[in-house]
């Protein structure tokens, strides 16, 4: 009986209890419920979000559009008045200034495109300015009206249209007057804090909804992020000049010389709209499932007590007791057929006991030890004995006797195995390990580790050796895909930076070039159509780059969206031709998930031919990323060879 307690807790101390298993069933009912939990919070989360920026969108759309209609307004009654021609003398145009509510400085000009002075003027008109007689030519040629960029005139912000007298005549009507003039809908303060404002094709400000007469004429800080967009409606995100961030979306007005309408919120009260909502739904989600786990623990609870019932009864020999100190135990038809089957067992258990001792302590033994084969070889490493050969060679034991095991190790392994040998007969210890691969019944190659002594006879020389094999083919895979993942990049396969991290050289000596790439509007695809989508085109981006590449070269994913390309055996004219293939390939439109995904990708060029730069890899990043820079700057899309005047000119 002692005996029979012991084996019971040897196997209860090898296993996991039933409440793991119970908790890993939850968890594993749970993960569906909870994985489509977090796909409906994020799909909502986005809906939401493209909801607030449609709101914005919406917003600059409605105000450019009547905008637009304001001016062209302005323009058809420029051009009713032109078409009249009462031009019998300069009091006819301040009296048309009057009429429309125009004071100055506004004024009116009757000119011949090419002449010097204008044929008649208001009363308010100062001397003629190039950009007026450059609109009057642009009226003339397209025969329909044209507006002017913010210009300044007596050191006050003005802009100017200019209409055909008639389809026939060479005379043009130009109107110079103040922005606010122009555009008498300006964008009021809103309220909820979106601050509005209409800037010229230049960035500069011609209305504004809070502080007008302060900002009129400046430009606005972040033109260059709106003209990146490269649309004429989208949104983009900047930094104030307090660090705080902001959101802008903005709206170009069609029949204008690049007139925009732009309209920016504080990214925290912009995300707070619709993170609000979002945040309930995590929260009543989170006590839901609060509520499920304490239900299904008092289930799990109520089934553990008479498992543990059996248990004590099948230990112990006791009777199955029905009640607990925590009231009456749930009677499960399956645990008491269980029972009986346990209790009919245990008497022709105890018979066999006895025999089974060293049968018991021989196969505790040996799983102590994890063999997978017994071996005995002599002093020569012929085999002796073999035990379990079959189950991974897949030939009887006897054909591996002699020195037929040794036709199934790998030749690599079994010169190693032989240099070894030769080292144990010199030494004292006379202790054998060794890792090699043998050939499996699969024909496959499988990693063990052979273990052994020797025994020595009665003059200490080597007798016999006796070992075991053991399965480490799992633990060197795992090793190999540690050192595997530890040198690539786990999304795409491509090799990371840390292999940048030796010097970088080309073979023998010759002229390379290290290739900086950065992806143009990639952050954009990954906003607004997901990061899986953002994951699959950088998968696509790294086929196409494996594709352009021969065999000498290497490209490395640096992170994000930047990739390394080191071009061996190169020069200045291949590594610009290589250069301009990667534009021309990553810009192709890309197929991702049954969307037409378009990005392009500017590169920045170091040359490898000063012996600093084979031995310095963080410089040549350094100056790839300086060109890189200096490309984005000329336009994206290109490319740009570093000089040492970028050195200079970096701060």
């Amino acid at each position: 009986m002692p005996s029979n307690g012991h084996a019971m807790d040897g196997a209860a101390a090898g296993g996991r209890s039933l409440s793991t298993y119970l908790v890993l069933l939850m968890l594993a009912a749970a993960l569906p419920i909870l994985a489509a939990g977090i796909y409906t919070v994020q799909h909502v989360a986005q809906s939401y979000r493209d909801s607030s920026l449609n709101r914005m969108l919406d917003i600059t759309s409605n105000l450019g559009h009547a905008a637009e209609a304001d001016l062209l307004s302005r323009a058809s009654m420029l051009q009713s008045f032109a078409a009249d021609g009462n031009f019998s003398s300069p009091r006819a145009l301040d009296r048309w200034l009057r009429l429309t509510g125009l004071h100055a400085p506004s004024s009116l000009v009757l000119m011949r495109p090419g002449q010097p002075q204008a044929d008649m003027a208001s009363s308010t008109a100062p001397s003629l300015l190039p950009i007026q007689r450059a609109l009057a030519d642009q009226a003339l040629r397209s025969n329909a009206p044209a507006f002017s960029q913010l210009f300044f005139q007596d050191g006050q912000a003005a802009v100017a249209m200019a209409v055909r007298v008639a389809p026939t005549s060479p005379q043009v009507l130009v109107l110079t007057t103040p922005p606010a003039e122009a555009l008498s809908i300006a964008p009021n303060q809103t309220s909820d804090g979106v601050l509005i404002a209409i800037t010229d094709g230049e960035g500069r400000i011609l209305a504004r909804s809070a502080q007008a007469e302060r900002f009129i004429g400046s430009t606005v800080p972040d033109w260059a992020r709106l003209q990146a967009v490269g649309d004429s409606r989208g949104s983009f995100e900047a930094l104030r000049a307090d660090g705080g961030q902001v959101i802008f979306s903005f709206y170009q007005l069609p029949k204008t010389p690049g007139w925009v309408v732009v309209a920016g919120e504080p990214l925290e009260a912009f995300n707070a709209r619709w993170q609000t909502p979002v945040t309930r739904i995590v929260l009543a989600s989170l006590l839901a499932l609060a509520i499920a786990g304490l239900l299904c623990a008092w289930v799990s609870r109520q089934l553990l007590r008479p498992i543990r019932q059996l248990t004590v009864s099948a230990r112990t020999g006791a009777s199955y007791v029905s009640n607990s100190d925590d009231g009456p135990v749930v009677r499960v038809r399956e645990f008491d057929m269980l029972r009986q089957s346990l209790a009919q067992s245990r008497a022709q258990l105890e018979s066999t006991l006895a025999a089974l001792a060293a049968s018991e302590q021989r196969a505790r033994t040996l799983a102590h030890a994890g063999a997978s084969v017994q071996w005995s070889l002599d002093a020569r490493g012929r085999a002796l004995a073999i035990v379990g050969w079959q189950a991974l060679g897949g030939t009887p034991d006897a054909q591996a006797l002699q020195l037929g095991w040794l036709r199934h190790v790998h030749p690599e392994d079994a010169a190693q195995l032989q240099t070894q040998a030769q080292q144990l007969l010199a030494e004292q210890n006379h202790t054998l390990d060794v890792e090699l691969r043998l050939r499996t019944q699969d024909g496959s190659w499988r990693w063990m580790r052979a273990r052994g002594a020797a025994i020595l006879d009665a003059q200490q020389r080597i007798a016999e050796w006796l070992g075991v094999l053991e399965d480490v083919d799992d633990r060197k895979r795992a090793q190999a895909e540690v050192a595997y993942l530890a040198l690539h990049d786990p999304l795409t396969g491509l090799p990371n930076r840390s292999l940048l991290q030796k010097p970088i050289c080309t073979p023998g000596g010759t002229a390379g070039a290290l290739l900086y790439l950065d992806l143009d509007r990639f952050k954009q695809v990954n906003d607004t159509l997901g990061h899986a989508t953002g994951d699959a085109l950088l998968c696509a981006v790294a086929e196409r780059l494996r594709e352009l590449l021969r065999d000498t070269d290497l490209v490395v994913r640096m992170g994000g969206d930047e990739f390394c390309i080191v071009q061996n055996a190169s020069s200045a004219q291949a590594a610009a031709g290589l250069a301009q293939r990667v534009i021309d390939r990553l810009s192709a439109d890309y197929e991702i998930e049954g969307q037409r995904v378009s990005i392009g990708v500017s590169v920045g060029i170091a040359l490898l031919t000063q012996p600093s730069d084979t031995q310095d890899p963080d410089s040549l990043l350094r100056k790839a990323d300086m060109a890189l820079y200096q490309a984005k700057q000329q336009g994206r899309g290109r490319y740009a060879f570093y000089t040492e005047a970028l050195a200079n000119a970096s701060p």
